[in-house]
């Protein structure tokens, strides 16, 4: 009898346990996420605190600093505070072929600068002040909001070994000039600063001028002494330098639009998170537009400036400085010819 008993009991044991393994797991549901488990917390991604150190050449009164401080705030409003961008204007860690040069080594973590400071790495760089590639503000950003801008950032950053994110308007060139010039006639012989780069070199050694390639804080000087008659440059650089006070002339050539763009070390970038990674490139894009905006608005403002100075304004038929240059492209930067006939195609009036 006890041992009937016993193999009763030892079955309603195996029982209990077949039972208990065919119970359903209970799950939390995520609201508008029915049927689906929620993860542990454990496996949850932890994305570590980074601080990015980027370098500028611009002040902190010039608005590219406030696009600057505009990507700073996106960067952290993207990844939760967790990524935080640290500002060095003035160049104070350095100049930007150093900041450029040293991405890799971590002197800096990011660089927003001119992306003809990369010409060093790819010549494909030099097409940022070549002269007379849009017809207008709506053309400029069909380029460098579109696909061929995107094309042309991915073939310097290629050719360099960096990772290059949006692209937004410096500002638009123009020259100021002890003497008036409203043709192109009248530019022959001028003695011109231009910046120490051949393509602004090349240019105006194209239409006649004499360029001296000399550093923008020695332009003021340079024309106070009759070294040079004038310089180019956008307003906002322009009345920076002071250039309201030396020269009483602005002609508004408008040949070359310049273009910021956020520079990373390519290895630096791929070995971020991809959480990361998607946030810099959001934060780009937005912040390059910001500055594009920012260098509309605020060119009526610092031409202003130069017309409270008592300087005449010059609008000189731009046609005919674009039809001399006719040939420059073929004869002097045949590679860029490639990237010329990509923007020229975009361009909403054709």
């Amino acid at each position: 009898m006890k041992k009937l008993i016993s193999v009763v009991m030892v079955l309603l044991l195996v029982l209990s346990l077949v039972a208990c393994g065919n119970k359903p797991v209970q799950t939390t549901e995520a609201p508008g996420n029915q049927g689906e488990t929620q993860k542990p917390a454990e496996t949850q991604t932890d994305l570590p605190k980074m601080t990015m150190k980027m370098h500028m050449n611009c002040g902190t009164s010039d608005y590219v600093y406030t696009a600057g401080e505009k990507f700073a705030e996106l960067v952290s409003q993207k990844t939760n505070g967790k990524v935080t961008v640290e500002l060095y204007p003035n160049s104070a860690l350095g100049t930007s072929a150093e900041c450029i040069e040293g991405l890799a080594a971590g002197v800096c973590n990011i660089v927003f600068d001119p992306i003809d400071n990369y010409a060093a790495w790819s010549e494909i760089a030099n097409i940022n002040p070549a002269p007379y590639l849009y017809s207008g503000i709506e053309h400029y950003r069909k380029v460098w909001e579109g696909e061929v801008g995107r094309k042309i950032l991915d073939a310097i950053g290629e050719q360099s070994g960096k990772i290059l994110l949006g692209a937004g308007l410096q500002g638009v060139r123009i020259m100021t000039t002890t003497k008036p010039i409203k043709t192109v006639e009248d530019v022959k012989g001028l003695k011109l600063r231009v910046p120490t780069s051949s393509m602004y070199i090349e240019t105006w050694a194209w239409l006649g001028a004499t360029p001296t390639p000399i550093s923008a804080s020695e332009a003021f000087t340079a024309i106070q002494q009759g070294t040079c008659e004038g310089q180019e440059n956008p307003y906002g650089a322009s009345v920076g330098l002071s250039m309201y006070e030396c020269c009483k002339y602005v002609t508004e050539t408008n040949h070359v639009y310049g273009t910021d763009s956020f520079g990373f070390d390519k290895t630096y970038f791929n070995n971020l998170p991809a959480e990361y990674q998607k946030a810099l490139r959001e934060a780009a894009e937005e912040a390059c537009k910001y500055l594009t905006d920012l260098a509309i608005e605020q060119t009526a403002e610092k031409k202003q400036v130069f017309v409270d100075a008592g300087c005449e304004i010059i609008e000189t038929d731009v046609s005919q400085w674009m039809a001399a240059m006719d040939g420059f492209f073929a004869a002097k930067f045949p590679y860029l010819d490639e990237y010329v006939k990509m923007i020229q195609e975009v361009d909403p009036k054709k």
